[in-house]
């Protein structure tokens, strides 16, 4: 790990830890009740130190360039978020561990035909839900996208493990039709996981800003897929929504959690997709 990427990994995990704690009810970004996981919740034969993260290329790691068609190790990064949310959890307990589901082109659709078989092999605690950016390029409405991952979760519930839902992220490429889709699918995700007692990960609104994606002096073209530094701040999201899902223990801080003190952060001017 860089010593670049270790700065933006702590200021991630210190961020993040100035959120609500484990199991305990705070409000998200449209100021609605977050859900929380009972304190008696039963993980059944499953490891409630385990958490599978599933999803797309993003959850995978891939920095990507438009119309790449061969995908290679060196455009996979080790420092993708699935990696930088286990070093922020051991940073808790050693023990935790944190296994990369992602799937190169997937589409929501084919996720509920794969995670069974991912449940069985890792048996979570904790499933991290991250898809639809594929089904918004290839334009699948909203509603099916939702229906999907809505079916995912019972599948995790079904097995005894906590499901985390994330926001679809933003799509920064010139493709209108796609994040009109994704405007209409973000709302419909956040209020069926209300529904359904999910904590949801903003990670649209926390990776709102195109300087997180497509650096071309990095070798990063593609503004689909975060750069180094934005799977960092992602992680962090991950890291935030984790700490509301864990069951809070029958004493001490929600979720045994410490809390960092708020650093001081800079704002800057960037780009971002406003709301259709």
């Amino acid at each position: 790990m860089t010593r670049t990427t270790t700065a933006w990994l702590m200021l991630a995990f210190l961020v993040a830890g100035c959120g609500g704690g484990g199991g305990s009810k705070s409000t998200d970004s449209t100021g609605t009740p977050s859900a929380g996981t009972p304190s008696n919740f039963d993980f059944g034969p499953n490891n409630p130190l385990r958490v599978s993260a599933f999803g797309d290329s993003i959850t995978r790691g891939e920095l990507g360039d438009v119309g790449l068609r061969t995908r290679t190790a060196k455009r996979v990064t080790s420092n993708n978020y699935p990696n930088n949310l286990q070093a922020m959890l051991r940073g808790l307990d050693p023990a935790w561990r944190v296994v990369n589901r992602g799937g190169s082109g997937e589409t929501t659709g084919v996720g509920v035909r794969r995670l069974p078989g991912v449940l069985r092999a890792d048996q979570p605690g904790f499933v991290l839900i991250m898809e639809g950016t594929n089904d918004a390029t290839r334009d699948e409405s909203p509603g099916s996208i939702v229906a999907n991952l809505e079916t995912m979760i019972t599948q995790v519930q079904n097995n005894q493990s906590v499901p985390v839902i994330g926001t679809i992220p933003p799509n920064f490429r010139h493709d209108p039709s796609a994040q009109a889709i994704i405007a209409q699918a973000n709302p419909m995700i956040r209020s069926m996981a209300q529904s359904r007692g999910v904590v949801v990960a903003e990670i649209f609104d926390g990776m709102n800003d195109q300087s997180l994606f497509a650096t071309p002096s990095e070798g990063v073209n593609d503004p689909l897929h975060p750069n180094e530094r934005g799977y960092v701040v992602m992680a962090g999201i991950w890291f935030e929504a984790m700490r509301r899902a864990i069951p809070a223990p029958a004493s001490g801080p929600p979720g045994g959690f410490p809390v960092p003190p708020q650093p001081s952060l800079k704002t800057t001017t960037s780009t971002r997709i406003r709301p259709r």
